[in-house]
């Protein structure tokens, strides 16, 4: 990965590490994230819990034959405890606990459907400092529950968050047309707004319309969490669009997507609620189809492209370097972050 960015692979920032269907009760998952083995479970009250996988003692992976007991994960080797801060909690011999016998936990969310754990680029191998900024809780009433897939790609998320500001390629990849900026991008700290729209082939959707103008506003909240708002007017439909960026290995990400229809707008918010939920949720399986369709289309560009850092940016290219300033903020040292022509 060093060869292809001259950035660190792990940036700073919210990332998904689980749908939340993913995370079963009663179960020990072992993942590497971040450059780290760590494993992930829920604890009795439901709270999800990720710890770094080594334990202090001898070195045993806790997730390599380790077991839940109650809240606890117990070491397939000594038998050690340890709670869902990390904190070892007994021994097998009936002594005092060593103080050092601890492990890393990480900071954790959960919300609309997704399982999130914090990521700090700057505090190297020690304890995770307390997130400074947080993702939208997303109010879910009246919409379809969130549908989602998962790939694993070798790229980065600086690669795949770019996308939602690079106006070029929603023609020559996506074959979207007449593409229009019609707001910002607006960046607050680690949050980076945009609106724009452009006008595409329906694909599945063909039977409502044979050309659809479509409405976007995408919300950047650091690298690992884009949520794309969008609305139909010609058809009085809204939905969200998530992607979710996970780095590894340092070498590849888990990219996550989901989607999810909203309350109807238009001359749609006429129809009876019954008939409308029906309607949804058909939308929602045509709708995600046509989005997954969308983001494999970027799938070979993202895992054989090389990160230029000076581009020759074109009128026409979009803000990608009003988002290339504002990514630097996500890095330990955000001045090797590659610059790009003003």
């Amino acid at each position: 990965m060093a060869k292809r960015f001259p950035f660190s692979p792990f940036p700073t920032g919210w990332f998904c590490v689980a749908f939340s269907h993913e995370l079963r009760a009663g179960e020990l998952q072992s993942r590497t994230l971040f450059g780290h083995e760590v494993v992930l479970y829920r604890a009795s009250d439901g709270a999800p819990v990720m710890l770094d996988a080594y334990c202090p003692h001898m070195g045993a992976h806790l997730g390599r034959g380790g077991t839940l007991d109650g809240d606890c994960v117990r070491c397939p080797m000594h038998g050690f405890r340890f709670d869902g801060a990390g904190a070892c909690v007994s021994t097998p011999y009936g002594t005092k606990v060593p103080p050092a016998a601890r492990v890393r936990s990480w900071p954790m969310r959960e919300s609309h459907g997704l399982v999130l754990a914090f990521h700090d680029a700057h505090d190297g191998a020690g304890e995770p400092t307390a997130p400074a900024w947080e993702v939208p809780d997303l109010d879910t009433d009246g919409w379809t529950p969130f549908r989602g897939v998962r790939w694993t790609l070798r790229s980065h998320p600086q690669e795949t968050s770019e996308n939602s500001v690079d106006f070029g390629h929603f023609a020559e990849v996506h074959r979207y047309s007449q593409p229009r900026l019609l707001a910002g991008p607006d960046v607050d700290g680690p949050h980076l707004t945009a609106r724009y729209s452009f006008v595409r082939q329906p694909g599945a959707l063909r039977f409502l319309a044979r050309r659809l103008e479509v409405e976007f506003e995408a919300r950047v909240h650091g690298l690992g969490y884009s949520l794309v708002c969008a609305r139909v007017p010609a058809l009085g439909v809204q939905m969200r669009n998530l992607v979710l960026p996970t780095p590894t290995d340092g070498e590849h990400i888990d990219l996550r997507v989901a989607l999810s229809i909203g309350p109807p707008e238009g001359r749609m918010s006429a129809l009876p609620k019954p008939v409308w939920s029906a309607a949804a949720r058909a939308l929602a399986r045509l709708a995600f189809r046509e989005f997954t369709a969308d983001v494999r289309q970027d799938f070979a560009i993202w895992e054989n492209k090389v990160y230029v850092e000076r581009p020759p940016l074109a009128k026409g290219d979009g803000p990608i370097a009003i988002y290339r300033r504002w990514c630097r903020q996500f890095y330990p040292d955000g001045r090797r972050l590659a610059m790009v022509a003003e």
